[in-house]
């Protein structure tokens, strides 16, 4: 019992020692882990529907290039300091902002698509088990079996999500690859250069796929602490992210065009291979799902202000939570909410980005835990929110809340300034 725990993680906000951090590659496998899943899939469908093949590939790409350096810069800060997401912005936003705004506003993101995500997985397995061997799994005994298995890799930590990526991120890539060559065997090639009547503009594909990663880049340090500096996080983020994202997208894009269905479990199953296709839709929604709950739990740890060697508990209770609200449908009801915190979210990054980079100018020892409230930027944040909220993308929150960082620091320094933390409230 206790050698089993020695391999369970347990701390959430401390900092990672460096005797704990590890190679790029291992991390890079749980980055992929992230990305493919079938809104990433989806990604590549919306933007095939609204624009040529062609620029379609291009243009999510680019908005996947964006991810990767936005979630670099964050990463870095992660790595140089070793701490996760929502106690880095405690430099930004103060202790109180840090745990009053920022870790619920990604708490109930997080948890709240943990639930979804793995309805969909359960949804899937229950149809699955009827279609196949007649046998009726009541949809809510299949979406609380598989959270509750999910929730046991997160619970484990980083190094069981690692282990779990290992397996299935080679799986997957070579079931991408088959489910792709039995579309064209079925369907042909012929309706991928089929001529598609715009709807939507090069750079709204670019903010498009951006969205869909959102969250992942503000909560980069979430992995990135575990780097043992920023050329290992660099090259996890780089190697990790970007060929996986655009050869799903692709593929995304390729199999709407060719079949009418983006998802290629779906296609497997059509081409009768249901039970490569069920777990490529299983494999795909765990890996993804696993980190979605994991870094729920370290937020969940800060907005109750537990203790820091509880992140197994917490994480058990917010992944149970959040498999509940989804197994009886409660999520259903608030999915559009849950994709309006996109726009709450990434402003969170520019206001750190801003705060490390441009106030800190990037030094880990000039980054410093403010105490109360660091208003600079919370006012940074509102604004970028609400002009997200307007423009209608809510990537661009990143760079108006960093922009509007640096104005407002002129005229409110920064709490995080040295110096200036004894005036925070």
């Amino acid at each position: 019992m206790e050698n089993n725990q020695k391999h369970v993680e347990a701390n959430a906000l401390a900092p990672i020692p460096q005797s704990e951090r590890q190679g790029w590659v291992s991390l890079a496998l749980v980055q992929a882990g992230i990305c493919v899943c079938a809104s990433s899939f989806l990604e590549g469908a919306l933007l095939a529907e609204a624009m040529p093949l062609g620029e379609a590939i291009l243009s999510g790409s680019l908005g996947n290039l964006l991810v990767v350096i936005f979630m670099t810069i964050i990463g870095f800060q992660g790595s140089d300091l070793g701490l996760a997401s929502c106690t880095l912005s405690e430099s930004s936003f103060g202790k109180k902002g840090a745990r009053y705004l920022v870790s619920v506003v990604f708490a109930i993101n997080l948890v709240g698509w943990f639930g979804i995500t793995n309805e969909i997985c359960g949804d899937a397995f229950t149809n699955f088990m009827a279609e196949t061997f007649g046998i009726n799994i009541p949809l809510i005994v299949s979406n609380i079996l598989w959270g509750l298995i999910m929730l046991i890799t997160a619970v484990y930590g980083m190094r069981a999500m690692e282990k779990l990526n290992a397996v299935s991120i080679p799986f997957l890539l070579i079931v991408m690859a088959v489910g792709t060559y039995l579309a064209i065997k079925e369907y042909g090639i012929d309706a991928a250069s089929e001529d598609v009547e715009r709807s939507m503009s090069f750079m709204s594909g670019v903010s498009l796929a951006f969205d869909f990663y959102a969250v992942g880049v503000v909560t980069a340090a979430d992995v990135s602490r575990f780097q043992k500096n920023r050329a290992e996080t660099a090259k996890s983020t780089i190697w990790g992210v970007l060929p996986v994202a655009v050869i799903t997208l692709s593929l995304g894009a390729v199999l709407t065009k060719i079949s009418g269905e983006y998802d290629i479990s779906m296609v497997l199953i059509q081409v009768g291979l249901p039970f490569i296709g069920i777990l490529s839709i299983i494999l795909s929604t765990w890996t993804t799902n696993s980190s979605n709950i994991y870094s729920g739990g370290l937020d969940v740890v800060m907005a109750f202000n537990l203790p820091d060697n509880r992140r197994r508990e917490v994480t058990v209770v917010a992944g149970i939570i959040g498999t509940l609200l989804g197994a009886f449908g409660v999520l259903d009801h608030i999915e559009s909410f849950l994709s309006f915190l996109a726009y709450l979210v990434c402003p969170v990054g520019g206001a750190m980005i801003a705060d490390y980079w441009i106030v800190g100018k990037g030094k880990p020892e000039n980054w410093h835990s403010v105490e109360g409230t660091n208003w600079t930027g919370v006012i940074s944040w509102v604004i970028g929110a609400v002009c997200a909220y307007l423009i209608g993308y809510a990537y661009s929150g990143i760079l108006i809340a960093l922009v509007a960082y640096i104005v407002v620091e002129k005229f409110i320094p920064s709490q995080s300034r040295e110096g200036n933390d004894a005036k925070a409230e």
